[in-house]
């Protein structure tokens, strides 16, 4: 979005120009300019002709790595084990009674509804305790529970407590129905290691099976302060605060997850030298509703797979939502999204209300999302990939998609609705899929968070980059496409509908415009209107009437022959198009028009340099010269 102070300045010296017609060029098309007052090609210092024109190129970026390839394998992070319980004998059998407890076998102790395992072994347990515990102490061991119809209140610690052990198994029996409760409510002080969970693990954890899991209690859900693997069951969690928290990393293959948290709805908090940290769906359902972010890692979040459904805060009609009205990075959205416990047990309530954030990657492969969020839907510190099959549809608060450094779009379906602004990032790297964006401000906004409130100079390092892909982008208030620096386009089919007020444009480009391929229709309003520089290698033809049609009136590009070539009727108030295709061609004369029969004003004109103008064309045009 440009800078309103310099806007209004540029007005005044536009009017001014409009005072006089010396200069102006006749109309082609049997039009006069005779009693037309506009700023016409010859005042422009950007472009004069395609002989005298210095030929400038975009700069490209190399494309960004991703970073999804550090992290385990699908087989490293799902073992055999993770997937599928062992049919072997169990080692022990534990019988739950109210406030005591039984058991046949070993490795089991037993003192009133403390129920101890302390070796390695297979444990199946169920029935039913009113106020008591499970605690797995066992050094090195490898433990494996299997809850059948388990329930368990406690009032004084976690219910299953995995307090030592190398790595725990927990099997939901097929068909079974198992709770825990937490009915703790006091404030656990900062910095004390107390177990803040339902089901609190300080070792590796993979829960598994047929059957489901509730959880509810006023701290975190599960947690773990190693990983959490999970491969199957239904687990529904209601948590006061994060529904899911592990430390190294949550990894999901399979499974229903109904998560309704005061924090965060997933979390993997950690993150070191060695990509911890992460978030990593290969499958699964994800009904999240989290007053803090929906899924957030600290790392990468990797989905290959998976069917997401994230409300975060109410969504993006939540009265009172969080909205990042600058363009810079805050302290919350690099940092934990909580300071406490939410405000209805006695903490602070989230600052971040992200869909899904990363604090180093965020990569969509595939899977459906649908996301409501009161900040940004999906939000990356560092770089966002779409690709594959993915099927996003997002509604957001602020950004649709935000990432520090780069996103890249290289396929799939992506859907953005009501967000103040579609994609923001430093670099714009689009080389396929389906997208369509609506957004108050700028559908794409390329910039670093610098801003300048006297000139609008080029930002070094950002860029768009189209190379193919749909896009089709309606701005009801910014920019269309707003680069901060070069904007490039390559190929793709690519449609824009700028505001309905001349104070911002369907194109805005701060760098070089070029156009050396695909298919581009912007229409907007002239008075700031950017079009592709004479450098480019397709032709392109800037358009602008005396006249502002109504939303739905059609524009037609017609050879000399009167084929019709090109029809497009913009879904807002307009009075001015850049369109590039190749049929487009240097040499030939075209007829473009608006409204039907051309009633609206129609130029007959002769491609004879690489961007065409005709009519009248953007006031910005005589600050500029690159």
């Amino acid at each position: 979005m440009k800078n309103y102070a310099k806007i209004l300045g540029l007005l005044v010296t536009a009017a001014s120009l409009a005072s006089t017609t010396a200069g102006c060029i006749p109309l082609t098309g049997g039009r006069s300019s005779a009693s037309e007052t506009k700023v016409t090609e010859e005042l422009t210092t950007r472009d004069t002709t395609a002989a005298a024109a210095e030929t400038v190129t975009a700069n490209i970026p190399e494309p960004v790595s991703s970073l999804s390839d550090t992290l385990p394998t699908p087989e490293e992070l799902f073992t055999t084990k993770d997937i599928s319980p062992p049919l072997v004998e169990n080692d022990a059998e534990i019988n739950l009674m109210g406030s005591k407890a039984e058991v046949e076998g070993t490795g089991v102790t037993i003192e009133g509804s403390t129920v101890t395992i302390t070796s390695e072994g297979i444990y199946s347990i169920s029935g039913e305790l009113t106020n008591g515990q499970i605690i797995i102490d066992a050094p090195e061991a490898s433990v494996h529970l299997k809850l059948n119809n388990v329930n368990i209140t406690s009032g004084t610690s976690a219910p299953l407590l995995i307090n030592d052990a190398k790595k725990t198994y927990i099997t939901l029996e097929y068909n079974s129905v198992n709770s825990l409760t937490d009915g703790r409510s006091d404030t656990i002080p900062e910095g004390e290691d107390i177990p803040d969970a339902a089901l609190f693990s300080r070792d590796s954890l993979t829960i598994n099976g047929g059957g489901t899991l509730n959880i509810s209690g006023n701290y975190c859900g599960i947690r773990s302060k190693d990983n959490i693997v999970i491969t199957g069951g239904a687990l529904n969690i209601t948590a006061g605060s994060d529904g899911i928290k592990a430390k190294d990393y949550v990894a999901v293959a399979d499974g229903k997850l109904n998560i309704t948290a005061g924090g965060d709805g997933i979390k993997a908090s950690g993150k070191d030298e060695n990509a911890l940290g992460f978030v990593y769906t290969e499958g699964g359902s994800f009904d999240i509703s989290s007053m803090g972010d929906g899924i957030q890692a600290e790392g990468i979040f990797s989905a290959k797979d998976g069917d997401f459904r994230i409300t975060t805060a109410g969504g993006n009609d939540l009265s009172g939502g969080y909205k990042n009205t600058d363009k810079d990075m805050s302290p919350d959205d690099i940092g934990s999204s909580q300071t406490g416990l939410p405000e209805v047990f006695g903490g602070e309530a989230p600052n971040s209300k992200k869909g899904i954030k990363a604090g180093t990657e965020l990569n969509i492969s595939g899977g459906t999302f649908s996301i409501n969020s009161a900040d940004d839907a999906l939000h990356s510190n560092g770089s966002a990939f779409i690709s594959g099959e993915a099927a996003v549809t997002l509604s957001a608060e602020d950004d649709g998609i935000h990432a520090d450094n780069s996103i890249s779009v290289s396929g799939g379906t992506l859907r953005i609705f009501n967000a103040r602004e579609g994609f923001e990032s430093a670099v714009m790297d689009i080389s396929g899929g389906d997208m369509r964006i609506f957004a108050e401000d700028d559908c794409i906004n390329a910039g670093d968070g610098t801003h300048s409130s006297h000139k609008e100079d080029p930002v070094e390092g950002v860029s768009v980059v189209i190379s193919g892909g749909t896009l089709y982008a309606n701005a009801i208030g910014g920019d269309g496409l707003d680069s901060n620096g070069d904007l490039t386009i390559l190929g793709g089919d690519i449609t824009v509908n700028g505001p309905e007020h001349g104070m911002n444009s369907a194109l805005d480009c701060n760098g070089v415009f070029i156009v050396s391929g695909g298919t581009l229709i912007a229409a907007g309003y002239h008075d700031m209107a950017d079009y592709p520089s004479q450098s480019s290698t397709q032709c392109s033809a800037s358009i602008g009437f005396d006249t502002i049609f109504e939303a739905g009136t059609p524009f037609v590009l017609e050879d000399e022959s009167g084929k019709e070539l090109l029809r497009y009727a913009p879904v807002h108030s307009y009075d001015h198009l850049v369109i590039s295709t190749p049929l487009l061609e240097m040499g030939k004369t075209y007829t473009a028009y608006a409204g039907d029969g051309g009633e609206g004003g129609s130029f007959t004109f002769t491609v004879s340099e690489m961007t065409t103008r005709q009519g009248l064309q953007t006031y910005m045009e005589q600050f500029r010269d690159n």
